[in-house]
């Protein structure tokens, strides 16, 4: 029709052109015609309500006093419709003007997405290119609709149908509404091999990044059909092959077929698998003058005989290019130059070492650190400007500053310097939120409600200084602390820093019937021995006010010391009140002695009545004579103390990560001596290793463990003191759930831990993934063993428990309790507890969360068990 319109346009003016023609005149026709053209006298511009006539006289690659030139004119209606501002153009000739009559396109009022469930409105907007108040054009949704298809395909979902409509508005304004059929996610029902006869379609589908969809597999996301997975899963299979020496194998064809109902994907792959190939004749050439080629085959990871490995030669040629780099020669270039002998189905590799001059860092630019000062940054690194380059420094700083956890992402890049042995070491950093702020809330049967608060900045003011406030609260602990370090302390390599703490630890924590209130302070300081090794020192000063509760004191009174009267009364009832039974003289005569106070051959109240009021009953006992019916130790707990703690640790840490390792170990030795004053003396010893390593990609193991020992110097380990072990240092039981523990009745209130003085715990966990899904939702799992006991209560006085926790439970049940020898000891053992379990880590929006669920394997008599402990937090 436009072009109908030119036509009929250029006719118009051809008319003009022939009428006016003259024969006698002896001048040319193009010359006549050019004569009788019409001239453009002016522009007219009719329909245009947003643009301005001027605006589209613009456009025109005519102007006023031109002639009506046919092809300018076309050239002038195809500028007007590249603009994209109309739907419609008409130019036509009017008494010697130009009148361009133009119908707009409408401008968007709204873009609507309906029925999106699975993607959201950002994500769709952002595939699209119309916003409002831009000019609507069908072309732009047509191109829109393809982008947001790709969107949903790209997620798995091939049944999606987008249908765009326009809703009419006043003022020439429309609405975009795109009705969307999201549909179910199309699955990969099946994957299929042709030619593979070495390995089992199952082994290929292992490879594969593409996996069959199961009804189990509710964490991953590579059971959807991906064409661009689909592609990297054809390198990878090739690469499978080639590490496992079919070097001839090639992919022939990969088919997937969409099922009619489109729900479903069927693939598959038609292989040739080829001849195994082993390594032949491996060499080592070098070209660098000073550098021996005997020197580099000691790094070659290929011997000659083996099945030929891709893989291997890539890993090779890494190997060769840091071997150099450990000598400063930074930018060499290794080449393999690889022989393949079809005939014997030998690789013969020579790798060219070629020459390189040494270098030396020029310069190391920062980049990327917007809070951390810049200092921060430098003083991590291994290398300074002007130093030789080495490889193995460069890759030791990087670990550094990925350990400060300062950091999302560090990359180190070594880019050319000025000169050929000069090179610059490009740092660029991404930094992470280093303020966390921790909530922890759960449930304990011992604590019963747990509530955990912390604010931590660990680069306070850029400067990698470490602030943090805790507080915790349950039914029986309150505890508020504040610290801070600083990392260089006065500019030198030495950490110094300072706790200050504030404590209240009631008698339902430990089970012990005491309450402990702790007030003091720490001094600390640290320095790098070398790279890896650390010494660290401290001073501790503090008051512990320990107090044994009435009610714990009353009831072991009640359970353990039913008062008899006389020798006769023993030799019909036990002393502990339970059913008669005989009992020896000697065990009458050993009874009597140990309460009999006064001496008279009699147990009564006079022996407890130690002001001599004459109590008539139990209540009539004051504190001091109920004390002194306990154990010694209980008695010498008791009271206020000055501690008065001096302690050292010496540790070696290769870990690539402090907060959560992959690989690389650490051994930590500490001793604390209590005595520099203050009112006890011990010597607190205590080793702490872990390891960790990662055999595949995504799968972490770590083995650790710990142990501590306590010696009493000229005196016994006060309660307080004594080591009081469970979770979450050994998952599956309660806060101080494990050790020796008293018996004195059938209450939890009479089972009193009285804690130990030695310990151990054994560590194996394995972490694994749950697929992409969970990895990109921060979701990690892990399963894991604890193995460890607390034992050396140094309760002499009381005789161990005769029964078992079977027992025990039975009489509980039964209301029999009485019928067992209690006021003994029980779980001082060191034989271990274990437990089983997973754990589960999300880093969820509003903080990581941690929840962890364990089954008791073995336990001794007395135990506290714990299935459940979650806890979360955030970063800011």
């Amino acid at each position: 029709m436009r072009f109908l319109k030119i036509c009929v346009m250029s006719r118009f003016i051809a008319a003009l052109m022939i009428g006016g023609m003259s024969v006698s005149v002896p001048v040319s026709a193009q010359e006549q015609a050019a004569q009788q053209i019409p001239i453009i006298r002016q522009i007219s511009v009719v329909g245009n309500e947003r643009v301005e006539p001027e605006t589209i006289a613009s456009y025109l690659a005519v102007r006023p006093g031109e002639p009506f030139d046919p092809a300018k004119l076309d050239i002038s209606l195809k500028n007007l419709f590249a603009t994209g501002l109309f739907s419609d153009v008409e130019l036509s000739e009017s008494q010697g003007a130009l009148v361009v009559r133009v119908v707009e396109n409408p401008i968007i009022n709204r873009i609507i997405f309906e029925g999106n469930k699975k993607l959201d409105r950002e994500d769709l907007l952002e595939e699209a290119r119309l916003r409002p108040r831009q000019v609507f054009t069908r072309a732009k949704v047509r191109s829109d609709v393809q982008r947001m298809m790709e969107q949903y395909r790209s997620s798995g979902r091939f049944a999606a149908i987008i249908e765009p409509k326009v809703v009419q508005l006043e003022q020439n304004r429309v609405d975009v509404v795109y009705e969307i059929q999201e549909g179910p996610k199309t699955k990969v029902s099946r994957i299929n091999f042709i030619g593979n006869e070495s390995f089992s379609d199952g082994d290929l589908r292992d490879v594969l990044a593409t996996k069959e969809s199961r009804w189990w597999k509710i964490f991953s996301s590579n059971d959807t059909f991906d064409p661009n997975r689909l592609a990297y899963d054809q390198q990878v299979l090739r690469q499978h092959y080639l590490n496992e020496g079919y070097a001839d194998f090639r992919t022939v064809s990969a088919v997937s077929e969409l099922t009619p109902d489109r729900e479903d994907f069927f693939i598959t792959f038609a292989i040739e698998e080829g001849e195994i190939y082993e390594f032949g004749t491996i060499d080592v050439e070098s070209e660098i003058r000073d550098v021996n080629a005997s020197l580099f085959r000691a790094f070659l990871l290929m011997r000659e005989g083996m099945t030929y490995n891709a893989e291997a030669i890539e890993k090779t040629i890494e190997s060769l290019s840091n071997a150099a780099g450990l000598l400063g020669y930074a930018f060499v270039d290794v080449r393999p130059q690889i022989n393949r002998d079809r005939e014997n189905r030998k690789i013969n590799i020579t790798f060219r070492v070629l020459d390189a001059p040494r270098v030396y860092v020029e310069r190391i630019n920062v980049t990327g650190n917007v809070v951390t000062l810049d200092r921060v940054i430098r003083r991590e690194f291994r290398l300074q400007e002007g130093d030789a380059f080495n490889s193995a420094l460069v890759t030791r700083s990087e670990n550094r500053l990925k350990r400060l956890d300062f950091f999302r992402e560090v990359t180190v890049e070594q880019l050319q310097g000025s000169e050929p042995d000069r090179m610059v070491l490009d740092v660029a950093v991404e930094e992470q939120a280093t303020g966390e702020l921790n909530l922890g809330a759960g449930f304990s049967s011992l604590e019963n409600f747990i509530f955990d608060f912390s604010i931590r900045q660990r680069n306070f003011r850029g400067k990698a200084q470490d602030l943090r406030l805790g507080l915790r609260l349950s039914g029986n602990r309150q505890e508020i602390d504040f610290g801070f370090t600083e990392p260089y302390f006065m500019g030198r390599r030495v950490a110094a820093g300072f706790d200050i703490f504030a404590r209240n630890v009631e008698s339902g924590l430990t089970g012990s019937g005491f309450e402990t209130k702790s007030l003091g302070f720490s001094l600390r300081a640290g320095m790098a021995i070398s790279e890896y090794w650390t010494l660290s020192t401290r001073y501790t000063l503090r008051q512990d006010d320990v107090t044994i509760v009435d009610s714990a004191l009353d009831s072991f009174f009640r359970s353990t010391l039913d008062i008899q009267t006389t020798v006769e009364d023993l030799r019909l009832n036990n002393f502990d009140g339970s059913d008669p039974t005989p009992l020896t003289d000697a065990e009458i005569d050993a009874r009597v002695a140990a309460y009999d106070r006064n001496g008279d051959g009699a147990v009564d109240l006079a022996d407890y009545d130690l002001d001599g009021s004459g109590s008539a009953s139990i209540s009539d006992l004051d504190r001091d004579e109920l004390l002194a019916t306990l154990p010694q130790s209980y008695q010498e707990a008791d009271g206020k103390r000055f501690q008065s703690i001096l302690g050292y640790t010496i540790g070696f840490d290769t870990r690539n990560s402090v907060i959560r390792p992959t690989r690389g170990h650490s051994f930590y030795f500490s001793q604390d001596f209590a005595g520099l004053g203050g009112d006890v003396k011990y010597l607190r010893s205590s080793v702490n290793f872990d390891n960790y390593w990662t055999p595949w990609q995504g799968w972490t193991f770590r083995v650790g463990g710990e142990a501590g020992i306590i010696h009493g110097l000229g005196q016994d380990i006060r309660l307080s003191d004594r080591f009081f072990i469970g979770g979450p240092r050994i998952r599956g039981f309660d806060t101080g759930g494990i050790g020796p523990r008293q018996f004195a009745g059938s209450t939890s209130n009479s089972r009193s831990s009285i804690g130990g003085t030695a310990f151990y715990i054994g560590r194996g966990e394995l972490f694994f993934p749950l697929g992409d899904a969970a990895l990109e939702s921060g979701i990690n799992a892990s399963a894991f063993i604890d193995v460890g006991s607390l034992f050396r209560g140094q309760e002499d006085s009381l005789p161990k428990c005769a029964f078992t926790q079977a027992d025990y439970d039975l009489a509980v049940e039964d209301g029999t309790t009485s019928d067992l020898t209690l006021n003994c000891i029980a779980g001082d053992s060191a034989a271990p507890r274990i437990s089983v379990g997973i754990g589960f880590s999300w880093q969820s929006p509003f903080g990581p969360f941690r929840i962890d669920l364990a089954k008791t394997l073995k336990k001794q008599l007395g135990d506290r068990t714990q299935t459940l402990q979650f806890n979360v937090g955030t970063t800011f």
